[in-house]
């Protein structure tokens, strides 16, 4: 028997919701970071490729947003190990592009991620971004995998 959840426990849990953004540009990093938290999401920040990793793997967000090139590792190869994981392959990932080029944005796709946008990007951009991901098929397959941990633990 399918059970429904009044609306404001589902708005809640939507809200509540984790969001990993990472970038090495201070100013992207506060300007993303700030306009999920004014719209009441739990923003996580990194400003490298292996605290993106590591931050991803121990928090488990909702989405994440990644800078196609920072220090330390780079956001493609961070979207190719995530989705090479069973524990974060669902999570929804979105690339950051300081270019826009066709062929950096091909490359992320080829390797896992489910969107791209360039930077810097407005707020309307942002949450449309973040509205698209949450809904989207790779996030209905990790709240589906997520469920699933939890009732065998």
């Amino acid at each position: 028997m399918v059970q429904f959840q009044p609306a404001a426990v589902r708005f809640r849990e939507l809200m509540a919701q984790s969001i990993l953004v990472a970038d090495d540009d201070p100013q992207i990093l506060e300007l993303v970071t700030g306009i999920l938290k004014a719209e009441g999401y739990d923003a996580i920040a990194a400003d490298n490729g292996e605290d993106a990793l590591r931050l991803a793997r121990e928090k488990k967000p909702s989405l994440i947003f990644l800078d196609i090139k920072m220090p330390k590792k780079d956001g493609i190869e961070v979207c190719k190990e995530l989705k090479a994981d069973d524990a974060t392959k669902y999570i929804p990932i979105v690339m950051l592009s300081s270019t826009g080029q066709l062929q950096e944005i091909q490359r992320a796709m080829f390797h896992g991620a489910d969107s791209y946008i360039t930077k810097p990007s407005d707020r309307q951009r942002i949450l449309e971004t973040v509205k698209s991901a949450l809904s989207g098929p790779s996030q209905n397959r990790w709240l589906h995998a997520k469920r699933g941990q939890k009732s065998e633990t």
